[in-house]
């Protein structure tokens, strides 16, 4: 899945790449957006298996913790001290994470703490790529950042893919390929033509809309429950990343 995620989206922007003699890198932001590239990668197979272990809805939900990250390393960058406002959301979140699983009796299963786990990592790298493709989007355009969002997540994980394709039946190579072109290209471009032209805590709040449709279809077709404390758990979460971009738009 993951080979399909970012393998498509490569091979759709290299021609255009290699005709502008971009492919290597661009001057001035090559070693950046390699850097970029390669947390990418580790991040989106995170990503992939949290998605696997975990419920949609508490995916979705633990995805978007990533402007607290994003709040927190912004405090290491500068080295200032954390202040009570910092301090006070990520508290607030931790809170929600908590209140998401009191039906749970706050036992997770195996499955479902490694799935959180992983998307916390996965949730923490992509903090680090926003602020880094937001910064590179100045002067970069949207192809040249989907080819390098997925640069070096293609090389390492296309051999798998391919080693698969194999044994894949049609229908699953048809739905990866989809998958790929449709999130990975179609999807990312919009994403990044929205992160070049908006202040980074307009498109951040915009992007909320992925928690309720993203917990709505996994109750209407996948056939999960939302409990009423993982309501209230994820308006918490919620808040208090919207808040905490908020917060680091004002430090701005």
């Amino acid at each position: 899945m993951t080979g399909f995620r970012m393998g498509i989206p490569v091979l759709l922007t290299l021609p255009s790449m290699l005709r502008g003699g971009r492919a290597l890198g661009i001057p001035g932001q090559r070693k950046g957006l390699w850097i970029a590239s390669a947390i990418n990668a580790v991040r989106m197979l995170l990503f992939v298996m949290a998605y696997k272990m975990t419920s949609v809805g508490n995916a979705v939900v633990l995805l978007y913790l990533w402007p607290i990250f994003a709040l927190i390393f912004d405090g290491i960058r500068s080295r200032q001290a954390p202040g009570a406002a910092r301090v006070s959301l990520v508290a607030l979140s931790f809170a929600g994470v908590v209140i998401m699983n009191l039906h749970r009796g706050l036992g997770l299963s195996d499955r479902d703490l490694y799935g959180s786990l992983l998307m916390l990592a996965a949730s923490a790298g992509f903090a680090v790529t926003v602020i880094m493709f937001k910064k590179a989007l100045a002067t970069v355009g949207e192809t040249d950042a989907i080819y390098f969002q997925n640069a070096v997540g293609a090389v390492i994980y296309l051999p798998f893919l391919i080693a698969e394709l194999g044994s894949a039946t049609v229908p699953d190579i048809a739905i990866g390929a989809a998958y790929g072109a449709a999130v990975g290209m179609a999807g990312f471009f919009c994403f990044f033509f929205a992160m070049k032209r908006l202040p980074i805590f307009q498109y951040g709040a915009l992007a909320y809309s992925e928690v309720p449709i993203g917990v709505l279809l996994g109750v209407l077709v996948l056939g999960e429950s939302f409990a009423p404390n993982q309501l209230a758990g994820a308006i918490i979460v919620v808040a208090a990343s919207f808040l905490a971009q908020r917060l680091r738009m004002k430090a701005a």
